[in-house]
């Protein structure tokens, strides 16, 4: 059987931690309702540090093991004003812990499935880097619209973690809000240089924002993806999380912000890949700093 305890303890008693230290810091109402907006907008004049670790249950073969992945996405946008535009490169680093035959969802943004190698224990390493670009005009109002291209780098450290591999491909994402629902919507395809994968992805972000706790918010905040290459027989090409994440940001003050949030999904047998877990519990810190 699963021993579902250890992972969750570690994650729940990291979370207390990280919050008591921030209830322990000042906070500024209208600053942490700033900075959460600016975290929840993929497309704001932002400089941050952003982790997504989840633990993955009753993944591989068996459905009978316990994944991780721990993601670092750094963002930092440029402005080029004689332009008319600004760039908002991002990068996602995974490190991943997982069993042979294990399937998990690649990264916060792609959707893309790690093939563990054969050796019968968790394997530990650096999967490949994605990183993306995306060039949005400048002075937009109301819905604003972010395009441009984005590229997986083989840059594993051994076969038993890797990725996607080399390849390219574009993404689009639109920022708006409808009500008092913010929302993002990040979508794209990727290919392999050599062929071997090509994966469709969606990253629906849905936030409703507690004003009366100001920083606070219920949001869906996770990837849906489509593998292309799957055939008829080898499982289902749709993986399709189901759940919700709450979270609050807090201001540090000094331009300085911090944000915790933790999620619970499920993955339904119909739209999950072979070896793709059945659960999954998510951590996300992110920090923001002054500009």
């Amino acid at each position: 059987m699963i021993n579902y305890h250890r992972p969750i303890k570690q994650l729940l008693y990291l979370a207390a931690l990280l919050a008591g230290l921030c209830g322990a810091t000042r906070v500024t109402a209208g600053g942490a309702a700033d900075l959460a907006a600016l975290l929840q907008d993929p497309l704001a004049n932002i400089s941050a540090v952003m982790t997504d670790n989840t633990v993955s249950f009753k993944s591989g073969p068996d459905h009978n093991d316990e994944s991780y992945e721990f993601n670092i996405q750094p963002v930092y946008s440029i402005n080029f004003p004689e332009l008319g535009f600004t760039l908002i490169p991002r990068a996602m680093i995974p490190v991943v812990g997982a069993k042979p035959g294990t399937s998990l969802p690649r990264l916060s943004d792609d959707g893309l499935s790690l093939e563990a190698g054969d050796n019968k224990g968790r394997q530990w390493g650096i999967s490949d880097i994605v990183t993306q670009f995306f060039f949005t005009p400048m002075g937009q109002e109301g819905w604003k619209w972010g395009a441009g291209p984005m590229i997986s780098w083989r840059t594993r450290t051994d076969d038993d973690v890797k990725g996607a591999g080399a390849g390219s491909g574009v993404n689009l994402i639109l920022v708006g809000g409808l009500g008092p629902i913010d929302m993002a919507i990040l979508g794209g395809h990727l290919w392999g240089f050599d062929g071997d994968f090509s994966t469709s992805f969606a990253q629906p972000m849905m936030f409703y924002n507690i004003k009366s706790v100001p920083g606070a918010y219920i949001a869906y905040n996770n990837s849906v993806s489509y593998d292309h290459k799957v055939k008829s027989g080898d499982g289902n090409a749709w993986t399709v999380p189901l759940g919700l994440t709450v979270g609050r940001t807090f201001d540090m003050g000094g331009g300085h912000g911090f944000d915790i949030g933790m999620g619970a999904y499920h993955i339904p047998g119909d739209v999950r890949p072979k070896g793709g877990a059945k659960y999954q519990m998510k951590l996300g810190l992110s920090w923001v700093f002054p500009r």
